[in-house]
């Protein structure tokens, strides 16, 4: 099966078991697959009312930080009161995407949730409001901690099954070897390896700076002026030559990378190296 299917499979099952919907989000919180695909009627409503979107995706963002931050479970209640559980997906370390059970009625909620609504005076049928309330079923604390017990399974087998791109352990490895091989590209660039691992910006960045100890644009920065400088010393070649050759068609502007990186101009690498010969 593909990565789409098994990740399809293992949504509808935990959905199927527990009648929680389930939805995996990749690094840069951008949804990969939810089931059911559309959110349930309260939540459709509440997202309909004048700036309840953003505080909706601000509750989003604020479980994932602080998941990403404990490497553990967040359960959280959203703006409206309902609960949600979020857990990160982990590879070496590395944060690759987050699971989110949302859309929750725990606990003794529900009477906070209608006098929200009777407060908010953007609702004007209150009562169609919390006619779609009561279609969410109340979940036990005993059911929350087993369901987020389940997201640490789901989350274990979105991994070790690589659903959200390449293996983490190797990444650093394959992005090096890419960008080595296509320094001469001008084109080279943050979206292009992106694209070309099928990985989001903060992955990229993420592994950038734990493995090369560098953020990806200043790694890139480094690779084509380290490429350039062996350039200068073993070849007898035009400087914009060399500029093309690292992917830096402008000429003046490589000269004035390389004093700024190495203290040295092209014309005095190339004396010190016939210097040394």
């Amino acid at each position: 099966m593909k990565n789409q299917e098994l990740m399809a499979q293992a949504c509808e099952d935990i959905y199927q078991t527990t009648g929680i919907k389930p939805v995996i989000y990749d690094a840069d919180m951008r949804v990969v697959y939810a089931h059911p695909k559309s959110m349930g009627p309260f939540c459709t409503a509440v997202r309909k009312i004048p700036g309840c979107m953003e505080k909706c995706l601000a509750c989003d963002q604020e479980g994932f930080a602080r998941c990403r931050e404990s490497g553990d479970i967040c359960i959280y209640q959203c703006h409206m009161g309902l609960t949600e559980a979020a857990a990160p997906i982990l590879d070496s370390g590395v944060v690759i995407g987050y699971l989110l059970f949302g859309q929750l009625l725990s606990g003794n909620c529900k009477d906070q949730i209608c006098a929200r609504i009777d407060g908010m005076d953007q609702v004007f049928d209150k009562a169609a409001f919390k006619e779609k309330l009561a279609l969410l079923e109340e979940i036990s604390d005993e059911k929350l901690r087993a369901a987020a017990r389940l997201m640490t399974l789901c989350a274990c087998y979105i991994r070790l099954n690589n659903l959200l791109g390449v293996q983490q352990e190797n990444l650093a490895m394959h992005i090096a070897q890419y960008i080595q091989k296509n320094l001469h590209d001008s084109t080279l660039s943050i979206p292009s390896i992106c694209a070309q691992f099928g990985i989001s910006r903060s992955t990229l960045y993420t592994v950038s700076k734990k493995s090369f100890h560098l953020g990806i644009t200043d790694y890139l920065r480094e690779m084509r002026l380290k490429r350039a400088e062996e350039l200068l010393r073993t070849e007898d070649i035009p400087l914009y030559r060399v500029a093309e050759m690292v992917g830096i068609p402008d000429a003046d502007y490589l000269s004035k990378l390389l004093k700024k990186a190495v203290g040295k101009s092209p014309r005095q690498i190339r004396k010190e190296n016939q210097y040394n010969r």
